[in-house]
């Protein structure tokens, strides 16, 4: 079983979808495109990436989530992986 992720490491893993799907900044992914996410980082990594203002929540669809500028810069400027760790 794989130990559990920091909520910082959870964060990182959804900005590494939104780097695996080339998504620009104000890009938009449905909650269907995290399916490799572990359904118990999910939300963490949701709820940190929302408080580091890397992503935003749309307004009125609780299943998609929009990349913000500062999300995107972060994407490279640490080089998000887009594998999960092990």
């Amino acid at each position: 079983m794989k130990d559990n992720l920091s909520d910082d490491e959870a964060g990182r893993q959804i900005l590494g979808v939104f780097t695996r799907y080339k998504v620009p900044a104000s890009g938009v992914l449905r909650r269907n495109n995290f399916f490799d996410v572990r359904d118990g980082d999910f939300q963490r990594g949701i709820n940190q990436a929302v408080a580091k203002k890397w992503i935003k929540l749309h307004m009125r669809d609780r299943y998609r989530y929009i990349l913000t500028e500062t999300g995107y810069a972060e994407t490279w400027k640490t080089g998000a992986s887009d594998k999960p760790s092990s």
